[in-house]
């Protein structure tokens, strides 16, 4: 990726401020060409009801970029702030809970708008399977997401804590300082009996 946008760079020098200009450009960029994928998508698909093969390229690129921004913020830690404690943890996963719900219930009001009010019981039970279907793997994936964060966080958490106990040593030296420890506190308890 680096190679790519130094070919496409104008200037390789290694001035910070510059290429951080040049990286708003960038980003710049690719927020016109979504917003011009966006309004295609919008006029064509929508307002004018072309044919679905005229505006699917736009609709496929738009999606790749709100994929590509999503898996991005989310590696970066954007997405999800950082969480530390159980009760943090049980907090987020209610609230993706109760916006994955909400999405699920907006993705059957547009099925219901699209296709109109279900008259028989079956339409009705595909509804209410849409509804749980959509809503439980949101939630899912959500979750995982919310856990990942969790468990990366008591990750850093810990190595913290053994860094600070036996430093920057190897494993060799950690296994040396819990011996000893070890051999001490079996000492200790031998000298109160």
């Amino acid at each position: 990726m680096n190679n790519l946008r130094n070919r496409l760079s104008g200037v390789n020098g290694k001035n910070k401020r510059v290429k951080e200009k040049e990286q708003k450009i960038w980003s710049e960029i690719g927020m016109i060409a979504g917003a011009f994928a966006l309004l295609d998508v919008i006029i064509r698909g929508i307002m004018f009801e072309f044919p679905f093969k005229e505006w699917a390229a736009s609709l496929v690129f738009l999606f790749i970029i709100i994929l590509y921004y999503c898996i991005r913020a989310a590696a970066s830690g954007m997405l999800m702030p950082r969480i530390d404690t159980k009760e943090e943890l049980q907090k987020r996963v209610k609230q993706q809970r109760i916006e994955s719900i909400a999405v699920a219930f907006a993705v059957v009001v547009l099925t219901m708008y699209d296709r109109g009010i279900p008259h028989t019981f079956f339409a009705w039970l595909k509804m209410i399977l849409l509804f749980i279907v959509c809503g439980g793997v949101l939630f899912l994936l959500r979750y995982v997401i919310v856990k990942l964060a969790y468990r990366r966080a008591v990750k850093e958490e810990i190595k913290k804590k053994s860094s600070f106990l036996f430093g920057k040593r190897g494993k060799r030296s950690q296994f040396r300082a819990a011996f000893f420890i070890g051999t001490l506190i079996c000492i200790h308890s031998a000298k109160l009996f």
